[in-house]
């Protein structure tokens, strides 16, 4: 049979693909690859710090004479801007790695890895399920990464104090409980509270509240249609089954924690932040994100806490919290494209993952990564709470903070119901992600 160069060409072009496919899985491992002679570049921009991710790589680029990764820290609040600035001048990395909300914010930029090369049920069966955020129509936007979920920190001499075994599970415990931690001065102001809530100045990660809320309710906030690939607002439509609008019920809760009218009421926009009352023992709960560990034991070495998964409904299938997914996706532009490709590989491994996992002591999206035994307690909290962490597509995030902040004010100011903030925000949610 005569062999020609397209035959050639075509049997290169399927074991490319098959070898593509293997690495993705990770049933190829990688590094120690020889040296072709000639050597690639390939830049990545990510959210990660460099003195995490830079040791990794070099011993990467040391194993793997042909493919030199070079890894630049951008910060999360500029990356959208400091990349659109890049693609202007020419000078854009090759691979990005960042927060869903930056990489939903400029996903036009971003190649989908279609599902002939890595399929739907290969991508479920490897990432958890609030990883499928990042699934089009077409196929992966985004390889999943690291998730931040949403936490309950606690201060155990003041549930002793107060004969609890454990903290309560589930929100109707919560309230059940604030009677005995809620204490005033004479004057009437709270010097001690249960838990902050219901304002947006002094709240810290009220966005982060108000989603896990409304993801309790079943509402997925900003939803992917599959048949246009476009977006969305889902926050005021009633779940099936359910009577008036779950999501208005959700916000007039969390409102009703800084309404002196009500007996929930623990919280004044008078109050230090969330986060500084906790620290100082002056509030039994902090809800915050697994990431503020590091933090809360540095500024208060001598606090006795501890953390455990969100509060819940009493009617929950299954237990739901908010975690914000980072992700790595190609630049469409790349110039270089097949290097890169290779690149996105060695990133998506088991090997930099579980490294990347384990030194900022933030749970993989990858399901066989959480099977690991934890050590550190506080971490084997967080590996469970991924399970259980969704994430929407936030396409916008500053323009949405405003979307949240303004619900609050509506109501707490008596401009509007719960239900008129929830439809009034409905409609600004849908102008940002049309």
């Amino acid at each position: 049979m005569k062999f020609s160069f397209q035959t050639f060409l075509i049997g290169f072009f399927i074991l490319a693909f098959i070898g593509a496919v293997l690495v993705f899985a990770g049933i190829i491992k990688v590094g120690n690859s020889g040296s072709s002679g000639t050597v690639s570049s390939v830049r990545v921009w990510g959210i990660y710090p460099q003195s995490v991710v830079n040791p990794y790589l070099d011993k990467l680029n040391i194993q793997n004479k042909d493919l030199a990764i070079s890894y630049e820290q951008k910060s999360k609040s500029s990356f959208k801007s400091d990349l659109i600035n890049a693609l202007a001048n020419g000078n854009s990395p090759d691979i990005v790695l960042a927060d869903a909300g930056n990489l939903f914010s400029f996903r036009d930029k971003l190649y989908t890895i279609g599902f002939d090369t890595y399929s739907e049920r290969l991508f479920r069966d490897s990432f958890i399920d609030g990883a499928s955020l990042f699934l089009n129509k077409d196929g992966v936007m985004a390889l999943p990464m690291l998730v931040d979920p949403v936490v309950l920190y606690y201060n155990k001499d003041l549930l002793a104090g107060k004969n609890f075994v454990v903290p309560p599970k589930s929100w109707s415990s919560l309230v059940d409980s604030l009677p005995l931690f809620n204490k005033k001065d004479s004057k009437g102001i709270l010097t001690q509270t249960t838990i902050g809530l219901g304002e947006f100045s002094n709240v810290n990660h009220y966005k982060d509240i108000l989603s896990t809320l409304f993801l309790q309710t079943g509402s997925p906030i900003v939803a992917l249609d599959i048949n246009n690939n476009s977006f969305s607002q889902k926050l005021n439509i009633a779940s099936e089954g359910s009577e008036g609008l779950p999501t208005a019920e959700a916000l007039d809760f969390y409102l009703s924690f800084s309404n002196q009218a009500t007996d929930r009421f623990s919280w004044t926009r008078n109050l230090p932040n969330t986060l500084d009352m906790f620290l100082s023992g002056k509030s039994v709960f902090y809800i915050g994100r697994a990431s503020e560990l590091f933090d809360i034991q540095a500024r208060n070495p001598n606090l006795n806490f501890d953390v455990t998964s969100i509060f819940q409904s009493d009617q929950a299938v299954r237990p739901i919290t908010f975690g914000e997914f980072s992700g790595m996706s190609i630049i469409k532009s790349s110039p270089n494209f097949t290097a890169s490709y290779t690149a996105l590989g060695y990133l998506n491994s088991k090997e930099f993952l579980e490294y990347l996992s384990s030194t900022m002591a933030l749970p993989s999206a990858k399901r066989d990564l959480l099977l690991v035994n934890q050590k550190n307690p506080y971490v084997d909290v967080f590996f469970k709470s991924t399970l259980s962490a969704f994430g929407w597509p936030d396409i916008d995030p500053v323009a949405t903070e405003g979307v949240f902040r303004d619900m609050i004010r509506s109501v707490n100011s008596g401009a509007n119901t719960p239900i008129q903030a929830i439809y009034e925000a409905s409609r600004n949610l849908q102008s940002i992600v049309r």
